[in-house]
């Protein structure tokens, strides 16, 4: 993988052969402890460089336009599990990771219709979280699209709070129904910071998901500070499918 231009035909080349995947990772309510949601995250295993950090996958997928294969990807992953659970009787929202690179194309907006009616999975099951929400370059037409899918059904999350990339008035503008507090606010335990956007989005008519929980400590000052929900690998490390529903038998909230 000498170049950029190989490395990103690689990539394509393992999204067309299903060599990636989709792992979750649970968030729970924090009044009742109950698992409510998880989140899809892509994983790639290159056959000769093994797991390759998805901050490195992402980044090259957005710099050279395969974001856009590698998001319908993740899209039709996240319906697929979503709608798999449904059936098994598991109450669980999905929770989709979008670039705004997506967001600004139609393109995103037809496979998003598309994919939840060939899924079968009820809008109101899936969660689109908008990553980097600063570099949306024009939010009139993506505040129009993101309306669309709400009125679907369909929750619209700004992601990264407090990590320099969102900002409250950012998630406002695309009348976003969700906040998700950056895994740095909690690290550094700035308790008025996140009891302050926890204040914030709640006047904004938002819930708040607290993620990068590590400690019981963290859990307590997070469910303390207001957070409706939270996600971390205290409560849980991203896993497949299979071995989180063997999990999800076996927690106790």
């Amino acid at each position: 993988m000498a170049t950029t231009e190989l490395d990103a035909r690689e990539l394509a080349r393992a999204i067309a052969a299903h060599q990636l995947q989709v792992h979750v990772q649970p968030q729970i309510d924090l009044a009742s402890g109950a698992v409510v949601a998880v989140e899809g995250l892509c994983r790639w295993t290159h056959p000769t460089r093994g797991p390759v950090p998805p901050a490195e996958f992402v980044a090259l997928a957005e710099a050279t336009g395969v974001i856009h294969d590698l998001g319908l990807f993740a899209l039709r992953e996240c319906c697929r599990i979503g709608r798999e659970w449904r059936e098994r009787g598991y109450d669980l929202a999905v929770a989709v990771n979008v670039s705004p690179l997506q967001l600004e194309t139609d393109r995103f907006f037809d496979e998003l219709e598309r994919q939840l009616a060939d899924s079968g999975l009820a809008p109101a099951d899936l969660i689109v979280e908008v990553t980097e929400a600063e570099r949306i370059a024009d939010y009139s037409a993506v505040t129009g699209r993101l309306d669309i899918i709400q009125k679907w059904g369909v929750t619209v999350s700004i992601d990264d709070f407090g990590s320099g990339h969102s900002s409250i008035e950012r998630a406002l503008a695309v009348h976003a129904q969700e906040l998700k507090l950056d895994r740095s606010l909690i690290a550094g335990a700035d308790w008025e910071a996140v009891a302050d956007a926890v204040a914030q989005a709640k006047t904004g008519g938002m819930r708040v998901v607290a993620e990068g929980i590590e400690t019981a400590d963290q859990l307590a000052a997070v469910r303390s500070a207001g957070c409706d929900r939270g996600q971390g690998y205290f409560i849980a490390r991203p896993t497949d499918p299979d071995r989180f529903a063997d999990w999800l038998q076996t927690f106790v909230g």
